[in-house]
């Protein structure tokens, strides 16, 4: 039903807390204990002929409770400008993200000097990644209140699945500082990282590479034949550190993201 292995390993991850109706040209996604999981709450495009109009109609008709607008084109590698500029015309932002993967050993890394990684599971632990990841959104721009109450819903849908052992979060700290912190989740084919993040005063030491080397030991010792997939902003600086660490291109997915007023 999904070409793209990003959207197929984006839905691993939601497994359990979304679900997709196909309508023949289009599929919707829904997330209802999530509405303001924007990426969880979207259409997503099989063809690249559809008209704007006919494609925000039919977004409002089947997710009328939303305050934002979210579609992707299930077509890997689409060219951009054959879709964008009527959307982008209409105050619509691009978001268009590579799918990297890795298909040999993933680079060394050492653990920093004073650092501990290990799983996220007392309550403190998962109050600090909110926290953080709050902070980081408020530096990328992110309204205070809405990006807290997704913050929190989206953190209680993480720990339902660990419970269910579709994956883990995974923390590096400091002391009791958490300083950077990523999720795992994986089934046979496919292990997926998540949300990752690295506060802004502990970047470039080699933190984040430590973690993602420490998942990716983590799920192949759980799920051996699952590629690693990791998603990413085209040409943003976190992709060139998943390049470092041996991950490569696969593909690139073309979406647009109008957030509320």
């Amino acid at each position: 039903m999904i070409r793209s292995l990003a959207l197929r390993s984006e839905l691993l991850v939601m497994d359990g807390q979304t679900h997709v109706t196909d309508l023949g040209d289009y599929l919707v996604q829904e997330t209802p204990a999530e509405p303001d999981y924007w990426m969880g709450n979207q259409l997503i495009l099989k063809r690249a002929d559809l008209d704007k109009a006919a494609v925000e109609a039919a977004f409002v008709r089947h997710l009328p409770q939303a305050k934002h607008r979210a579609i992707v084109w299930d077509i890997p590698d689409l060219d951009a400008d054959r879709v964008l500029p009527p959307f982008l015309a209409d105050g619509y932002d691009r978001d268009i993200c590579d799918a990297l993967s890795l298909t040999g050993d993933i680079a060394s890394a050492e653990t920093p000097s004073g650092i501990v990684l290990r799983a996220i599971e007392a309550d403190a632990d998962w109050d600090q990644t909110i926290a953080m990841a709050h902070e980081i959104g408020l530096q990328e721009g992110y309204a205070a209140e809405d990006y807290t109450r997704y913050l929190v819903s989206r953190s209680h849908a993480r720990r339902q699945q660990i419970a269910r052992d579709l994956g883990q979060w995974f923390g590096a700290f400091e002391g009791d500082l958490l300083v950077a912190h990523m999720g795992m989740f994986h089934d046979d084919h496919v292990a997926r990282y998540q949300h990752v993040e690295t506060r802004k005063s502990h970047r470039r030491r080699g933190i984040c590479a430590a973690l993602l080397r420490h998942c990716r030991l983590w799920a192949l010792d759980r799920a051996p034949d699952a590629t690693p997939v990791i998603v990413a902003d085209t040409d943003g600086a976190a992709g060139r550190l998943y390049r470092r660490m041996g991950f490569a291109h696969t593909e690139t997915i073309v979406g647009v993201l109008r957030k509320p007023a």
